[in-house]
């Protein structure tokens, strides 16, 4: 190693440097970093000067490799029936063989069970509120910085220079209404580091206007970055369309303009993933860059993730989706704030393209992308790979239909969509048992949180909403006085719907404050977060809230279940993507072009399968 070390240090003096994602040596003029991302917005990248602009219809020819013997669609699709056999299994014993047979023949056994049911529980919800107050601290804080506050950020001994960070963004998009790209693209536009990002749009090739779209978005939005360009993934026999699929073909494109045709240094380049309508703090790139560089050497071994959150529209869609969507941005704003816990990656996330690459980009063959991406890395990198939080939110919107009720069906459409993810577990499962390279405790550490996620936690909350009336006779021994060790005898179902009062009360409490003091501190005056509809005040706030037990019965549990139904029937999928604006007037804009902005960005062969 310290002969490669002398090799790598001879290659900087005489200005070389082997492509660490390529075959071929790349070459720079001199000892300096390489080509500035500045000099490539002022019209000076590459070695004829040109912009990174247009269509980009030639990518790195790295497949994904097979690690089964050719067999692993094969297995991954056996293995998807795993979550449906685990729910229905579970739900059987304890309904059935748990309620006839355990609470006849050992009821303090049966007593046991639904206490631990009931202790986790507990403990989750006092260790997600404890965080998600942090978090909102924490974001409160991050907020309130200068735009040139990561800039200017000391970082000694860095061996990178900030404006050498080249930030590559995939927007994914697949007949989306034109506004509703311009605003995602408005934010992109908007950061302080805007003149080091290049866009690339990554379209389907089954969308005839998509290029028109980016060609318009290009005349818009190129000359205030870096670059702008666009990718249209072609059908190919095997791959799911889905945004998993546009993702590696823009990715590959882009490794191959920028590395092997504009000799870019690929250990300064960064991918972030997002989706058609995400609204980025304008400090986002900014902090990826400042993290990137202090990371050192583990930069490589990085997730970047920032705290998504999906209220930008929610006073704009009925008070149960509302609801839903309020819960789900605390929950991984708690999450992300939490010290013990390791987040996954949701929607919105940055990665180097050197590890990007290592895995073989993203998977074209599932629709799942964000968790699997991360499983992908981190057995392509032996188990280096953590995630790096950034506190910073990002929004996504909420699904807005047409009218009241097509929201809430596609609501409950995309939260079946959400868990098809649990697809993952069988992909996981596969790569624990062959990955001999990663550590033990990191498989163990990787299968346990997918399945608390995707199976224990949907089991278990079915699982105490029936306790109290499959179980409810069992008398529990309680003491009444400690000292004189006085007891009394109080039935189950007592015990269990005051303990379910108690933690629903203080649940809306806290998730009334929590809401309050994101739209008071970190929502306010963020670009295209609209956070004063009629019913974001006073009591209508409250009372809407008081809706997330309909919300987690009916957009969580019951749509999960279908979910795992489905996967047991089936493994192929038809990806719709999730309806978006609906009828709400925005914001004067830009004139539409003509070009399908009007579309609804729904599939309609792909929504009548």
């Amino acid at each position: 190693r310290q002969g490669e070390g002398a090799a790598t240090a001879g290659m900087a003096a005489k200005g070389e440097r082997a492509s660490l994602l390529g075959a071929s040596k790349v070459t720079y003029a001199g000892t300096e970093a390489p080509r500035s991302v500045n000099s490539l917005a002022e019209g000076g990248a590459g070695p004829a000067g040109q912009r990174v602009e247009g269509l980009l219809y030639d990518a790195d020819d790295k497949q994904p490799e097979q690690v089964c013997g050719g067999y692993d669609q094969q297995i991954i699709s056996v293995l998807a029936r795993l979550p449906f056999l685990h729910t229905a299994a579970t739900l059987a014993f304890f309904v059935y063989f748990g309620h006839v047979w355990l609470l006849m023949s050992h009821p303090a056994l049966a007593v046991g069970v639904i206490t631990f049911f009931v202790g986790y529980g507990v403990v989750r919800f006092w260790m997600m509120w404890m965080c998600a107050f942090y978090g909102i601290h924490v974001l409160n804080r991050s907020d309130k910085r200068d735009p040139s506050y990561f800039r200017d950020l000391p970082r000694p001994g860095a061996s990178m220079q900030f404006d050498s960070i080249y930030h590559a963004v995939m927007v994914p998009a697949y007949k989306e209404p034109l506004d509703k790209l311009r605003q995602t693209l408005d934010t992109i536009a908007s950061q302080s580091v805007a003149r080091n990002i290049v866009v690339c749009m990554a379209m389907e090739e089954r969308d005839p206007k998509g290029p028109e779209v980016a060609e318009q978005l290009q005349k818009e939005y190129g000359p205030r970055l870096a670059g702008f360009c666009y990718a249209v993934h072609p059908v190919v026999q095997g791959e799911v369309p889905g945004k998993s699929s546009n993702e590696n073909w823009a990715a590959r494109c882009i490794k191959r303009k920028l590395v092997d045709e504009m000799r870019i240094n690929p250990d300064n380049v960064v991918i972030t993933t997002c989706d058609a309508d995400t609204f980025f703090h304008n400090n986002y790139f900014a902090a990826v860059s400042h993290y990137f560089i202090v990371d050192g050497e583990d930069r490589y071994h990085k997730f970047y993730l920032p705290v998504t959150n999906f209220m930008p529209n929610v006073y704009a869609v009925p008070a149960v989706c509302d609801t839903r969507f309020t819960v789900l941005s605390v929950g991984r704003i708690s999450e992300m704030a939490n010290p013990v816990a390791t987040p996954f990656p949701l929607a919105i996330y940055s990665v180097p393209l050197r590890l990007a690459h290592q895995a073989d980009y993203w998977d074209p063959y599932v629709i799942p992308e964000d968790w699997h991406m991360y499983f992908r890395c981190v057995f392509a990198d032996q188990g280096r790979v953590e995630p790096r939080r950034i506190m910073l939110l990002v929004g996504t919107e909420a699904v807005e239909g047409k009218d009241y009720f097509d929201t809430i069906r596609e609501t409950y459409d995309q939260s079946v969509r959400w868990q098809w993810g649990a697809i993952d577990m069988g992909y996981l499962i596969m790569k624990v048992s062959v990955g001999w390279d990663v550590p033990v405790l990191k498989r163990a550490k990787l299968l346990a949180q997918a399945y608390d996620h995707h199976l224990f936690a949907v089991t278990m909350g079915m699982c105490l909403i029936l306790a109290p009336f499959l179980y409810g006779k069992i008398p529990v021994e309680l003491w009444t006085d400690m000292w004189t060790g006085s007891v009394a005898f109080v039935m189950l179902k007592t015990i269990m719907i005051w303990v379910w009062l108690v933690h629903i009360s203080l649940h809306w409490v806290f998730l009334c404050t929590a809401d309050a003091q994101l739209r008071r501190g970190v929502l306010r005056n963020r670009m295209h977060f609209y956070i004063d509809g009629e019913n974001a005040q006073g009591y209508r706030r409250w009372m809407s809230l008081m809706l997330f037990p309909v919300a987690d019965i009916f957009l969580f549990l019951i749509p999960t279940i279908h979910a795992h139904a489905r996967m047991f029937w089936s493994s192929q999928f038809n990806y719709v993507p999730s309806a978006k604006l609906g009828g709400r007037p925005l914001p004067p804009q830009m004139p539409d072009c003509g070009c399908g902005g009007g579309d609804t960005g729904v599939d309609d062969d792909a929504a009548a399968a």
